[in-house]
């Protein structure tokens, strides 16, 4: 590094940890809707009674039959219009909630579930208490379960089935995966009585088990026939997905023989033989290429199969034209320039696609992932390595929710403990289809992130592109707007994480005469390809480019803070990135609509990554970043929150108070790793996803420290309540939400990286130094209290950034003094 470089500071001992509870929020009305309890009360009694009649006459006809029974029914909830089932209710009793879906139209909730034939009385008589009983306070006992729903029914196979319907199994007998509402330790019996099942009615089943905590997933090919018999003759089927399948990759190749720019550009380059790897899980890397072998010895070649070999062998070369933008990044800046260049990373290559011509029947992808990682590890143990893959499925891409296999990567690199935390990025996906890109951007928007891109831990990278023809409007997007590549979340429901985070350039498409559109030379991007006996040379597009050059740039991070954190590294880049004005005017974008500012972070996320800002500050741009550890629940009795940590910065106050009322841009981004359960049931409360959310909240300009704990923290407020003798008065403490983040002050706390802006007067932000990091309380580490995951800790990395006007006075060295002064900056 340069003498005059000016390094983040990474700070400790600015917070204090107290005990924490969550602080009420507004109160929420729920209005039921309108009953006639005698009669909604019959209606679903006699709808209970009927199914349950059904189920027992079933059950007779199979056994004289001889056909397989199962020990129960699955039985199908909707629930009334803009009403939220209450699914811990469903699901108790020994019944099993399976999956909870939405019907958009109607704006209903919908919820499977599975009760033993020996438990079928607990609804009936919930149902027959509502009708016959009342509370102390007069209504109906069990109000809420029963008039939140609207009618029951059997369930049939769609409302098990949870992928797109045009891949529902036909005459035809496909893979596909059983997720089973069965826990590691509940497997017994019932794993051996579906197997017997299975072989009963010839299905082919693989005994391999990916396990959840609270879901069991195997893979069973059959057909719709045989689909509707297992439905009929097991219980415990929580969902029906089809198995993951790759998306077929592509690549237009052209020759370009200009073998003397290797030769010049050698000249120029020095490699590093640094602890700091990009790890490409791809098709395999051709390391005979002179731009190539000295980054990527053949140790550090490996394959999840010794039958594929290690070379990169079909798929149009993909994992050679990955390696070279790794690489280099810009290759072709590199090529026609003769400035001295030191590569600071290597490369390390896994395959995971078969050679050409031999494809499996069925990838377990999950699988397959976690063992090519396992490899690389066992090979080099003490590698530094920045995981990158741009291989996606097309079966899975379920509107953001979870796939098997974008569970299990976000189980992989959450880790086994805190020296197995990983940095992974992966690409979004792309659109293939002339009539998408004659559709764009439209399509772009409809076409949602492919699995297992919507894993939560993962970075996930987009495109856009500044490649455009001479002439004008020749290209499909302009410059600097959505690659024509590029799928979005635009489609998601809200709920889920914002992706892809960044972007990258992704290449462009050319518009022809004829309203065709084609590939062009000049709008993909120059790498290496993996036949040089052919060229030396390959052309490259959509976000498998995006993917590289999103790997090169954390691979030029890392090198900067070898020992950052991958939770840090993450928040680095996402913590960098902004719109650009061209990517704002092309959606219509009124940066004064929260709403409109959320449409575009599920188009482009945060937007375009500045190395500039990841790696350094200036006088101007100041970053702390503090790595810290946090447990965020216990058990007292019962499982509750457990800490909040308060944070008071070193901070350039006077320097910004005497800027007065010069724009000033605080940042702040929270970046930690969650661990999964998946299975779609609803998301909600104890059924979440993620083992632990959080959440941090900024002091207010004309806040004290004291109100500010007391606000974000319930235990403060009754130790005020008490202080005033057991009651509160309206004005005893300031309860102001936030409101002047940028992005607004929920949109971002979706996922597991939050990353929010506020742009203020010096003045206001002078006084603004204390930030507070708590968990919500609804992380199934909390809530499944049986998994015993409460005394569990959670690493972070929290990131703030203050940027004032160029030329203003230097907000870094006073700063960066103090904190060496206080040996606070870790090294």
């Amino acid at each position: 590094m340069s003498d005059d470089f000016k390094p983040h500071l990474f700070i400790k001992n600015v917070h204090f940890s107290q005990e924490y509870t969550t602080p009420p929020g507004p109160p929420i009305e729920s209005k039921l809707p309108q009953r006639d309890r005698q009669f909604h009360g019959e209606f679903l009694l006699s709808s209970l009674t009927d199914i349950w009649n059904n189920h027992n006459e079933e059950v007779r006809q199979r056994t004289e039959k001889g056909l397989p029974v199962k020990s129960g029914e699955y039985i199908t909830f909707i629930g009334a219009e803009k009403q939220l089932l209450e699914l811990s209710s469903l699901g108790a009793d020994g019944a099993k909630l399976l999956n909870v879906k939405n019907n958009s139209e109607q704006s209903a909730q919908i919820a499977t579930v599975f009760i033993p034939s020996n438990k079928q009385n607990k609804l009936i008589t919930k149902v027959a208490k509502y009708l016959s009983k009342d509370t102390v306070k007069g209504l109906p006992l069990n109000q809420k379960l029963v008039e939140k729903i609207e009618y029951i029914q059997r369930t049939t196979v769609e409302y098990i089935w949870n992928s797109s319907n045009e891949f529902l199994p036909k005459e035809a007998a496909v893979w596909c995966e059983l997720w089973l509402a069965l826990e590691e330790s509940e497997i017994g019996n019932e794993l051996t009585q579906l197997y017997e099942i299975c072989e009963f009615l010839n299905i082919s089943v693989l005994k391999n088990l990916t396990i959840f905590p609270q879901r069991l997933i195997i893979n069973a090919k059959l057909n719709y026939d045989q689909l509707v018999e297992l439905t009929l003759s097991f219980g415990w089927i929580a969902e029906i997905r089809r198995a993951e399948e790759l998306n077929s990759f592509w690549l237009d190749q052209t020759i370009v023989n200009r073998e003397n720019w290797i030769e010049s550009a050698l000249s120029n380059i020095t490699f590093n033989n640094s602890n700091n790897y990009i790890s490409i899980l791809d098709s395999g890397i051709n390391n005979g290429h002179l731009l190539i072998k000295d980054a990527l010895s053949d140790n550090d070649r490996l394959t999840v199969d010794i039958n594929w070999g290690i070379n990169d062998s079909g798929h149009n070369g993909h994992g050679t034209a990955m390696a070279g933008i790794s690489l280099y990044g810009n290759l072709s800046y590199i090529l026609e320039n003769n400035a001295s260049l030191e590569i600071r990373h290597r490369l390390e290559s896994i395959k995971i696609l078969p050679p050409s011509g031999q494809e499996n029947e069925l990838d377990n992808w999950h699988f397959i992932t976690q063992n090519a990682i396992n490899i690389a590890i066992t090979n080099n143990p003490d590698y530094k390595r920045i995981f990158g893959m741009a291989i996606t499925g097309r079966n899975q891409n379920d509107f953001g929710k979870p796939s098997t296999w974008s569970a299990y990567l976000d189980r992989i690199i959450f880790g086994e403990d805190e020296n197995d935390k990983k940095v992974f990025v992966i690409s979004a996906g792309n659109a293939r289809e002339e009539d998408d890109w004659k559709n764009y951007p439209e399509s772009n928007k409809d076409l949602s992130v492919e699995s297992p891109a919507q894993a939560w831990n993962a970075i996930t990278i987009g495109a856009f592109t500044n490649k455009i023809l001479p002439e004008a409007n020749s290209t499909v997007a302009k410059k600097f707007e959505l690659s024509p590549y590029s799928r979005t979340s635009s489609s998601w429901e809200n709920p889920w994480p914002i992706k892809p985070e960044v972007v990258f350039e992704g290449g462009n498409l050319k518009k022809l005469e004829n309203g065709s559109i084609d590939y062009h030379e000049d709008l993909d991007i120059l790498t290496t390809s993996s036949n040089t006996a052919i060229n030396a040379f390959a052309r490259f597009n959509a976000t498998s480019v995006s993917t590289a050059f999103a790997s090169n740039f954390l691979a030029k991070l890392r090198d900067a803070y070898p020992n950052a954190w991958p939770e840090t590294l993450r928040a680095l880049m996402i913590h960098s990135a902004s719109w650009n004005s061209e990517i704002i005017n092309q959606f219509n974008i009124d940066l004064k609509k929260v709403g409109d500012k959320q449409r575009l972070l599920r188009i482009i996320g945060y937007g375009i990554p500045n190395l500039e800002k990841a790696i350094k500050c200036k006088s101007n741009y100041l970053t702390f970043i503090s790595e810290e550890v946090i447990q965020p629940y216990k058990f007292d009795g019962t499982v509750k929150t457990n800490e909040i940590h308060y944070y008071e910065f070193p901070w350039p106050t006077d320097i910004l108070a005497n800027l007065g009322d010069s724009n000033v841009t605080l940042r702040v981004t929270l970046s930690y790793y969650i661990e999964p359960n998946p299975g779609d049931k609803g998301y909600s409360t104890k059924y979440a996803y993620q083992s632990c959310a959080l959440k941090f909240l900024l002091i207010n300009p004309t806040e004290d420290f004291d109100n500010f704990k007391i606000r974000t923290n319930k235990i403060n407020i009754d130790n005020l309540k008490e202080e005033k003798g057991g009651k509160l008065e309206e004005g005893d403490y300031d309860k102001n939400q936030e409101k002047r983040w940028f992005l607004g002050a929920e949109t971002v706390f979706k996922g597991s990286i939050h990353s929010n802006f506020w742009n203020g007067s010096a003045a206001e932000i002078a006084v603004c130094n204390k930030l507070a990091i708590f968990p919500l309380a609804s992380g199934w580490w909390k809530l499944l209290k049986k998994q015993k995951k409460y005394d569990s800790q959670l690493r972070y990395s929290l990131i703030v950034s203050i940027e004032t006007p160029e030329n203003t006075t230097d907000i870094y060295t006073p700063i960066a003094t103090q904190v060496a002064v206080e040996n606070l900056i870790v090294v």
